[in-house]
């Protein structure tokens, strides 16, 4: 009994401790923390070329969650590190018979986000631990975003994102030089993603891809793991990672030089392959700024919406983030077929019947001719069987009696395997199709 008593008391001795000391430590936190809001506004951002305090204030500037939402995609931006870390896509469910729709960036494991990098390594750089400020915590097509950060040294940061209806993301990344020293800075887009190993699919691309210099590339996982670094020079293009059905891809100014960088590394236990680029060198005087525009399209690879994209950005090659093959000439179009024929009947599996249909119908003077010449081949059975028959033993005269009778029939030996085999491509086109289509998904 004594002892339950004398745990009451150090208890109580202890949360009366614990609340002093909580009260004195945040209570005076709070007082400094209103102070620096003080000077930050009644101080204009040239005067502060030293402003320390700025930088105490930007360390103290609370997490938050931007939320990102339009009628295709929904996700976070946390203001800390100022990293898109997810996004998945309202019109796909993760599975046929559930309600989860599909994540395409997860944050720890997959995600994107745009730096600022320098050869000098005193400037002081927004990293994954500082603390933007956020005008707001609501992004859509009708509200963009602006989210700042202050190094403290002469440097405000500055990231405005805006979205479209579809999957495009658009960010603007802004330097202001306030200090009196002129700053070197690169600009750099990430597409970061841990990847253990690849599922061993040979009929259709996945992993790291880009155009560089109007040529697609697929980098696979295991080169750059061998390589550790594959680097490309290109004007434009896009670069990323591809999934079966899903792109993440950085989509930079087409008229612009930048160095493409595919890398490996290892932290922990885990495989990280980053695709990464980065312009020259920007020169910021005091008193001037610089900006650099990105866009990233994060979403599903619907034929239509990679063809609107190309056309609207001016660049080369994206809808060949759909893996379509060597037979591109007609995967194509056949795909255009299936998804027009899906959006007029409304089902696929009625869709996928009427497109057969109509290969057949379109290959029926081909088909048609095989069937006649085999026909006709049948019915020289009869006579090869003695002519075989003549000259057994002697397949010399065999063969050239053979071909005297094919050739006073007007009949060719191939004619019937000739027009198989021009249907084959259509129909591996068409195969090829329905296995990598989202629309069959």
């Amino acid at each position: 009994m004594e002892e339950d008593k004398r745990n009451v008391m150090l208890f109580f001795a202890v949360s009366i401790l614990i609340m002093i000391g909580y009260q004195y430590l945040f209570d005076k936190s709070a007082v400094t923390e209103t102070t620096t809001q003080v000077i930050e506004e009644k101080t204009s951002a040239p005067a502060i070329s030293s402003a320390p305090k700025a930088a105490v204030s930007v360390q103290q500037a609370k997490i938050e969650n931007i939320r990102l939402e339009n009628e295709n995609i929904s996700g976070t931006i946390c203001s800390q590190g100022a990293r898109i870390d997810n996004i998945s896509l309202k019109k796909y469910k993760k599975d046929s018979d559930g309600d989860e729709v599909v994540q395409v960036l997860d944050g720890e494991n997959y995600f994107a986000q745009t730096i600022w990098t320098s050869d000098d390594p005193n400037v002081i750089l927004p990293d994954k631990n500082s603390r933007w400020k956020a005008n707001s915590t609501n992004l859509s097509e009708d509200s963009p975003v602006t989210l700042t950060w202050d190094n403290g040294a002469g440097l405000l940061f500055e990231k405005y994102i805006s979205i479209d209806k579809n999957y495009l993301i658009t960010i603007v990344d802004r330097v202001k030089n306030y200090g009196s020293v002129s700053e070197s800075l690169k600009s750099a887009a990430i597409v970061s993603r841990n990847f253990e190993s690849a599922d061993g699919a040979v009929s259709f691309y996945e992993g790291p891809i880009g155009c560089m210099n109007g040529k697609v590339e697929e980098v696979k996982y295991e080169d750059i793991s061998k390589k550790k670094e594959i680097r490309y020079q290109t004007q434009g293009g896009w670069f990323g990672v591809t999934d079966k059905y899903w792109l993440t891809a950085f989509v930079p100014n087409q008229k612009s030089n930048c160095d493409v960088v595919f890398k490996h590394l290892t932290v922990g236990d885990k495989n990280v392959y980053k695709i990464e680029s980065s312009t020259d060198s920007m020169q910021i005087d005091p008193a001037s700024g610089v900006s650099k525009e990105h866009r990233l399209f994060v979403g599903a690879k619907e034929i239509k919406t990679l063809d609107m994209y190309e056309e609207k950005l001016d660049v080369k090659s994206f809808d060949l983030a759909i893996d379509f093959g060597w037979l591109y000439i007609l995967t194509k179009p056949l795909l255009y077929i299936l998804a027009y024929i899906k959006d007029l009947v409304g089902n696929m599996g009625l869709g996928i019947l009427l497109i057969t249909l109509l290969i057949k119908l379109l290959l029926f003077p081909l088909a048609n001719k095989s069937y006649r010449s085999m026909n006709r081949m049948s019915a020289m059975q009869p006579k090869i069987q003695a002519l075989k028959k003549k000259y057994e033993g002697d397949s010399a005269k065999f063969g050239q009696a053979v071909s005297e009778l094919y050739k006073k029939e007007g009949i060719n030996p191939v004619g019937g395997c000739l027009p198989l085999l021009l249907q084959s491509p259509v129909l591996f086109a068409l195969y090829k199709v329905l296995y990598i289509s989202i629309e069959m998904r």
